[in-house]
């Protein structure tokens, strides 16, 4: 439904990019399990994620924060899963979630800030740091910024949303060859 990033982990009061602390860096999904299922999420989690590599400080560690039993019982046997699969040792720690400090404005939603023009067109009045960090829709068109959907998906989002042509027509200009036909 939504992502937020943010730093996870640490001890220190509101830490900041600057003045980070003993946290690491880490995204926030806000998701409803009668679309995507959590064992989806894992999948996704694996797949985009390099779970053999080395920890090179504490900011840039990696992490699988979970809520819950249910939560650490599926990442710990997705985890398992993976080791048996690729015959590696996971490096990824899983762990219980922590207070979740919410990085600044200008870290969230990275790819579709860059994009002014574009964020005004798809978000109008609800445009403000808030909102851009809050949408639900700013959070896919970031990802479809990044290579993440396939046109069709992307064009059945969009009705969903009901976005009003301008919206459109600057979605299309932004994903250019990875557009579908958003305009018509």
């Amino acid at each position: 439904m939504r992502t937020r990033v943010g730093y996870a982990g640490g001890t220190k009061k509101k830490p900041t990019y600057r003045s980070i602390g003993d946290h690491t860096e880490a995204i926030q999904i806000e998701f409803d399990p009668k679309v995507i299922s959590y064992d989806t999420l894992l999948t996704m989690f694996w797949a985009g994620h390099d779970a053999f590599g080395r920890a090179w400080s504490t900011q840039y560690k990696a992490v699988l924060w979970t809520h819950g039993a249910a939560q650490a019982k599926a990442a710990k046997a997705s985890l398992a899963a993976l080791e048996k699969r690729t015959k590696r040792k996971v490096t990824t720690a899983i762990v219980a979630a922590t207070p979740f400090w919410i990085a600044e404005d200008y870290h969230q939603k990275y790819y579709l800030r860059g994009r002014e023009g574009l964020v005004q067109a798809i978000l109008g009045e609800k445009a403000t740091a808030e909102g851009i960090r809050e949408s639900t829709l700013a959070a896919r068109v970031n990802g479809w910024l990044t290579g993440f959907g396939k046109p069709a998906e992307i064009a059945a989002q969009v009705e969903a949303f009901g976005l009003e042509p301008k919206a459109r027509k600057a979605l299309q200009k932004a994903l250019g060859k990875r557009s579908p036909v958003l305009c018509k």
